[in-house]
């Protein structure tokens, strides 16, 4: 059974992480610019994983395209909406599976 020190420390750091991510929430601005003009930049991680970061000002967010075996089939992994300089990633499933990276415009 969980203590009440453990419930407490675990209501904190809920409240807090819910409180940073209304805080760092936003709306583009009119400073935003597209990602294609944005000076993107993709970065293939082993086939099986891909991250995206853009020197401009603007939303944006990798996406992953990956083949699942032994019947193939294919399916897309996102990363996380993310601005500017910050880095979005994402892997697929198993090793060596990625098949496409591309970074798109998020909106949040």
């Amino acid at each position: 059974m969980l203590s009440a020190k453990r419930l407490a420390a675990s209501a904190v750091v809920a409240s807090a992480a819910a409180g940073l991510m209304l805080a760092g929430s936003g709306t583009a601005s009119a400073d935003d610019v597209p990602v294609w003009q944005a000076n993107c930049h993709l970065y293939n991680i082993f086939n099986t994983g891909g991250m995206s970061n853009c020197e401009l000002p603007t939303w944006h967010q990798v996406k992953l395209t990956c083949v699942a075996w032994p019947v193939p089939f294919t399916y897309w992994k996102y990363g996380p909406m993310e601005y500017g300089q910050n880095q979005s990633w994402a892997s697929c499933d198993s090793y060596n599976a990625m098949v496409g990276v591309e970074v798109i415009q998020a909106y949040p």
